[in-house]
C-alpha cells in the first residue's frame, strides 16, 4: 500500500477523478431517483389564478357593511373558466374549493359561516370575522412566472415528478445511470446456494452491494466472481473496465501473496490515486481510474465493504450523476466512545428518537451480524484524547 492519506482526502480525490457521465432525455415517468442535469422554471404563476381555498361563497367584503343577506347569482366550480361578480350590492357567488375567484369578488366566506334562510338566500353568521382576501390564494403568491423551481443536480422525487408534471415536462433531462459490475475475489468464496466446506464462505459482499445500489435506484449490470488468480482476473477485469463506467471490487487487495487486484489494475493502465486510508476498518481502500472507468476497490470484510460503499462509493456515483452534495448529517453522542490519534473510526451506532447516537462497536471487520441493531455508523477524526466525550457531535451515515 502507499503512504495513508485521511478519509477527506480519499473524499476528495475520488471527486476529482470520476468518469463524465453524459446527460440524457428521459421519460418523466422513469425519472424517480435519477439527477436532474436541466433547471426547471414555471411556464406560469403558481397558482396561475386567484383560488378558492374553500367551498363557501364568493363575495364582495365591502357589501358586508350594508347587507347581511347574499343572492346568490351562480355557482363556480373547479375547473371552469373564471366569472364575474354580478355589479350589485348583496350578491354571492357559490365557489368550490380550487376554482377561480369570480372578477369582483374579494373574499371567500366557508360554508360553516354562513346559513340558508327561507328565501334561498346566503346569510352570514353575525359573529364571522372576515378579511379581504379571505380564503383566496392570490396569483403568483408562492412562485412567479419564470422563477427556478427545481434546480440542476437535484435528485428526483415525488415532489419532483410533480412540479415537472405540473410545468409541462414529460420528458426530463437527466444524468445517465452508470453502468456497474460488482466483483468479489477469493477461492473461498462459494455461491450462496452451495453448503460449504469448513474452509469456506458463502458469497455475501455482492449481494448486499447490489441491495444498496437498487436501494438508491441504481443498477449493477453482473455480478463477477473471480479466483486468487493474476492472469484470470487480469483477463476478466480487462473487459469490466472497458464495458463499465464503475467497478465495486471486494477483497484481494491488502497485502497477502495472492492480493493481486492492485498490481493487476495498475498493469491495465489505469492510474492509482491512493491504496491505504487512515482508517478503521478499512484501510486498504483504494481508488483507480483512467478516462471511461472508475474503480473502488474495498477489502473484503463484510463490515469494511458496508462503510466504504455508503461512505465514499454510494455519494461518489451521485457526484458523477451531478447530483449536489448533501449535507452530513450530525449527531450528539450519549456516551464517551473511543477515538484514535491517527485514524478515522467508524462505529455503528443506534439513532435515539432525541437524535443521539449509541456507540455499538462491532467485534471486528468480519462481525456484520451484530450492525442488525444499528441505524448507520458515526465517523470520528482522528484525536489526541483518545476518546470522544458524551454530547459531542459526530457525523452520522446511515446504511439507507
Amino acid at each position: 500500500m502507499n503512504p495513508l492519506i485521511t478519509s477527506h482526502e480519499a473524499e476528495v480525490t475520488i471527486a476529482e477523478n470520476l468518469p463524465h457521465l453524459p446527460a440524457i432525455d428521459c421519460p418523466l415517468e422513469k425519472c424517480a431517483g435519477r439527477v436532474l442535469r436541466k433547471a426547471i422554471t414555471a411556464d406560469r404563476p403558481f397558482p396561475p389564478f386567484d383560488r378558492a381555498m374553500m367551498d363557501g361563497y364568493a363575495i364582495r367584503l365591502a357589501d358586508r357593511e350594508k347587507v347581511n343577506s347574499f343572492a346568490i347569482s351562480s355557482q363556480a366550480p373547479a375547473g371552469t373558466p373564471q366569472q364575474t361578480l354580478p355589479n350589485k350590492i348583496g350578491t354571492c357567488i357559490e365557489i368550490m374549493t380550487g376554482a377561480v375567484v369570480p372578477n369582483g369578488a374579494d373574499c371567500v366566506v366557508r360554508y360553516e359561516d354562513t346559513k340558508l334562510n327561507r328565501s334561498g338566500k346566503m346569510e352570514l353568521i353575525e359573529s364571522v370575522d372576515l378579511q379581504l382576501g379571505e380564503a383566496v390564494h392570490p396569483m403568483g403568491s408562492d412562485q412567479a412566472e419564470g422563477s427556478e423551481l427545481l434546480s440542476q443536480g437535484r435528485i428526483i422525487g415525488s415532489r419532483e415528478i410533480g412540479i415537472a408534471a405540473t410545468c409541462g415536462h414529460s420528458v426530463l433531462k437527466v444524468a445517465k445511470l452508470p453502468s456497474i459490475s460488482i466483483v468479489s475475489t477469493g477461492d473461498e468464496l462459494v455461491e450462496v446456494d452451495t453448503i460449504p466446506e469448513a474452509h469456506q464462505l458463502r458469497r455475501s459482499n455482492d449481494v448486499a452491494i447490489e441491495t444498496a445500489l437498487a436501494r438508491a435506484h441504481l443498477r449493477a449490470e453482473q455480478r463477477a466472481q473471480l479466483p486468487d488468480d493474476k492472469t484470470v482476473s487480469k483477463e476478466h477485469l480487462q473487459k469490466l473496465i472497458t464495458t463499465n463506467d464503475f467497478l465495486i471490487i471486494t477483497g484481494g487487495i491488502s497485502k497477502g501473496k495472492k492480493d493481486y487486484i492492485p498490481e493487476v489494475l495498475s498493469e491495465l493502465g489505469l492510474e492509482n490515486h491512493f491504496h491505504g486510508v487512515a482508517q478503521k476498518p478499512g484501510k486498504p481502500f483504494g481508488y483507480w481510474s483512467n478516462a471511461s472507468c472508475g474503480v473502488f476497490a474495498l477489502p473484503g470484510n463484510p463490515l469494511s465493504v458496508l462503510v466504504g460503499l455508503h461512505r465514499y462509493v454510494l455519494p461518489a456515483l451521485f457526484k458523477a450523476m451531478g447530483a449536489d452534495s448533501k449535507k452530513p448529517l450530525t449527531v450528539e453522542l450519549r456516551d464517551e466512545v473511543p477515538a484514535h490519534p491517527k485514524l478515522t473510526y467508524f462505529l455503528p451506532a443506534k439513532l435515539e428518537n432525541n437524535g443521539s447516537a449509541i456507540a455499538m462497536p462491532a467485534n471486528n471487520s468480519g462481525d456484520f451480524v451484530s450492525i442488525l441493531q444499528t441505524d448507520g455508523f458515526i465517523e470520528l477524526a482522528p484525536s489526541d484524547t483518545r476518546s470522544a466525550s458524551a454530547s459531542s457531535e459526530a457525523t452520522f451515515i446511515p446504511w439507507h
